[in-house]
């Protein structure tokens, strides 16, 4: 009798190690990073403004965006545990490594623009405005088409990976082979 408890104890045991385990496996995590020259975090309304030349903000998860602007006004949580969203005076730039696609493909997007950008964690977006250029490529470079963009406003979905512009101009240039040249 008591060896049939101990056989369940153990068993129960490796039981909770190995759900443990597994639950660490499928955790995700998303960090959010400020450079600045200057911060200024006003308690009352829980604003953070970063300034610099130029400040960024950096939010990896899934995938890897960095913004950068001359001036950023963040929103956070009281705690600082979470970055709420962010607002970008213009000139902006944006690098950003996508979450891989179904067949495990990356997008590498490097976008400007000169109005403002907007990012949103509720949404997962990114919205540029005012004379936005974006190129992409598909990594590993070489191996598929490479893209310009040219537009009023793009919006990049973290969360489904899709990218929309609205209007503009878009051009896909890709490699093809000419039979007899090396």
């Amino acid at each position: 009798m008591k060896r049939t408890a101990v056989v369940y104890m153990v068993v129960g045991l490796i039981a909770l190690v190995v759900a443990g385990v597994t639950a660490q496996q499928v955790r995700q995590t998303r960090t959010g990073r400020l450079v600045f020259n200057e911060l200024q975090w006003d308690f009352a309304h829980n604003t953070i403004v970063v300034t610099g030349n130029p400040a960024s903000m950096v939010v990896e998860g899934l995938h890897k965006a960095q913004l950068r602007s001359p001036r950023m006004e963040i929103d956070a949580d009281q705690r600082l545990e979470e970055i709420h969203g962010a607002t970008a005076a213009g000139p902006v730039s944006l690098d950003l490594l996508t979450a891989p696609d179904v067949d495990g493909r990356r997008r590498r997007i490097t976008a400007s623009c000169t109005q403002r950008a907007t990012y949103s964690k509720a949404e997962d977006t990114v919205v540029m405005s005012g004379n936005v250029v974006a190129d992409i490529v598909t990594l590993p470079e070489g191996e598929a088409e490479a893209a310009h963009l040219e537009s009023e406003t793009i919006i990049v979905n973290l969360r489904t990976s899709t990218l929309t512009a609205r209007p503009g101009t878009f051009e896909v240039t890709t490699e093809v082979d000419v039979p007899g040249e090396q």
